[in-house]
């Protein structure tokens, strides 16, 4: 009879001493002051940031600083999100409208 395979055991490692762990609410991206609400055009996103709540997205947006993605629709947010990511992948340049609290709620990849 054929015995099933048999994990092999692994090692754990230590944590580095300058990780700074993902996913820490407290650790969240300062959001950079609402420049102007309305639309910015031509700009591109470097990094996105979340944790485990899935409304806190932050994109980096090059020229401009962290802002977030307004959780105000949680279907919207999860499309804003995938479109922030491709755009991030592929280095595609967006257009987005800032709300009055400095949130983006709507993104144009």
């Amino acid at each position: 009879m054929i015995q099933p395979p048999v994990p092999s055991p692994y090692a754990e490692l230590d944590t580095p001493e300058d990780w700074a762990p993902y996913g820490d609410a407290a650790m969240s991206p300062q959001t950079a002051a609402p420049t102007q609400s309305g639309w910015h055009i031509g700009h591109t996103i470097s990094d996105l940031w979340s944790y485990e709540d899935a409304s806190g997205v932050w994109v980096l947006v090059d020229g401009i600083g962290w802002k977030r993605l307004s959780p105000a629709s949680r279907s919207g947010h999860t499309h804003m999100t995938l479109l922030a990511g491709a755009a991030t992948h592929d280095n595609l340049p967006v257009d987005f409208h800032e709300d009055s609290d400095g949130q983006i709620d709507q993104l144009i990849v």
